[in-house]
């Protein structure tokens, strides 16, 4: 059997046929999912989709896309979040330069406060980085040790930031990209 860690099941594209979704995932060898969590809006409806399927777990973070709106007020919400029995991991959270609807300073601070809360619950990073692999890896490596598992969600870079990743045992997410 596989686990999917990285289903958008949240978005509003699968309220017709999520239930059909599911038992095609099952009947494909998936018996467990991960509902991507990239916002508080949708961290809490992918914990709600948790709640009522007994295959699905979720992550809270939030995406790099809206670390503009990364603020005290959001932190608070997100630690409460990622204290939820469905949580498997902090994120989506990363940097993403490639079309950086947040300054790159705001999705530093994002992230790093993410990558704390990571540490402080003990959870895995589901982390995201597009054209931004400097950045990144200076960012997560001081904080290796104390996170247990990463995965560099939707991997599209090229071998130089495969063999990075690697060397400091981050998992890579096959999608359909591939």
């Amino acid at each position: 059997m596989f686990t999917d860690i990285g289903a958008n099941l949240a978005h509003d594209s699968f309220d017709e046929d999520l239930v059909e979704v599911l038992e095609r995932a099952r009947e494909n060898g998936v018996d467990r999912i991960v509902v991507t969590g990239s916002s508080v809006e949708s961290n809490d409806r992918a914990h709600s989709l948790a709640g009522k399927h007994a295959c699905l777990y979720c992550t809270a973070g939030v995406h790099p896309h809206h670390a503009d709106d990364y603020d005290d007020t959001m932190h608070k919400r997100v630690r409460e979040q990622m204290r939820r029995p469905a949580v498997r991991a902090a994120g989506e959270c990363g940097l993403d330069y490639f079309r950086n609807y947040s300054a790159p300073d705001a999705q530093a601070n994002a992230f790093s406060q993410q990558l704390d809360l990571a540490q402080e619950f003990g959870l895995p990073v589901f982390g995201h980085q597009r054209d931004a692999h400097d950045d990144f890896m200076k960012i997560v490596r001081p904080r290796l040790s104390g996170i247990s598992r990463i995965v560099a969600h939707c991997f599209t870079a090229d071998a130089h930031e495969l063999d990075a990743y690697l060397a400091e045992d981050f998992y890579i997410g096959i999608t359909g990209w591939i």
